[in-house]
């Protein structure tokens, strides 16, 4: 028996040698394959690994790809101009948010200065006649300076006109210069002494006020003033003449 055993060992040693013979060579002849998936697969049925689904693979070798957060948008739009409303447009604007439709005579606002103890007073009316929006009379007080303006819904293109001012048709003074100033809808007649001198007229009691001018924008514009001498005491009084 001795001898039998030892043969079937001799045997059992061939065929291993054999088989690692085998897989040495099947494994060489697994790198010759190019594909990745293909060579693995090789490698899995020599060592006897359950294959990989092919499709499992593809998804185990591909990298999903990050999501990219989304851009900020930049917006490249201009921001609108900012459009500083004249000091004296916008107290005019708060007195005449005050008039009633059937009122087209003067108004009166007064209201606490930037200077301790000193008041601004600002005397309104609209013209008579022409197209809405139409332009206003502007009489005030304001930082303890008189003046006398008129207000234009639009700006205007030139910078002077030549307006003479009439009370009840009788002319005041001659023609003079009045500055279009600001953002070019305020026309002063003139500031303290300059502007003083026209309104001591305002002060006697008189019906209409009217415009002579080389402006179409002011000729022939007229303006109710019956009220305006009482009102005129206000405005004296807050700018001391």
């Amino acid at each position: 028996m001795k001898p039998f055993g030892a043969l079937l060992l001799v045997a059992a040693v061939l065929v291993g040698g054999d088989a690692a013979t085998d897989a040495v060579a099947a494994g060489r002849s697994c790198r010759t394959i190019v594909s990745a998936i293909e060579r693995l697969a090789c490698f899995d049925a020599e060592a006897g690994t359950p294959p990989v689904p092919a499709a499992e693979m593809a998804t185990q070798s591909t990298v999903a790809p990050t999501a990219a957060a989304p851009a900020a948008v930049v917006s490249t739009a201009t921001p609108p101009a900012m459009v500083r409303v004249p000091d004296i447009v916008g107290l005019v604007q708060r007195n005449e948010s005050r008039r009633k439709a059937d009122h087209a005579g003067v108004l009166l606002l007064r209201v606490g200065d930037a200077i301790p103890g000193q008041d601004k007073v600002v005397i309104s009316a609209p013209a008579l006649t022409g197209s809405e929006p139409r332009p206003l009379l502007a009489i005030s007080c304001l930082q303890n300076i008189s003046r006398l303006q008129l207000i234009t819904p639009e700006p205007l293109d030139v910078s002077r006109v030549s307006i003479r001012v009439l009370l009840d048709g009788r002319p005041i003074s001659d023609r003079r210069p009045w500055q279009v100033v600001e953002d070019g809808t305020v026309t002063d007649a003139g500031r303290g002494l300059v502007a003083i001198e026209q309104l001591r007229h305002l002060t006697r009691a008189s019906q209409q006020m009217q415009l002579e001018s080389d402006h179409a924008a002011f000729h022939g514009l007229s303006f109710d003033t019956a009220a305006l001498h009482e009102l005129m005491a206000q405005q004296r009084e807050a700018c001391h003449w």
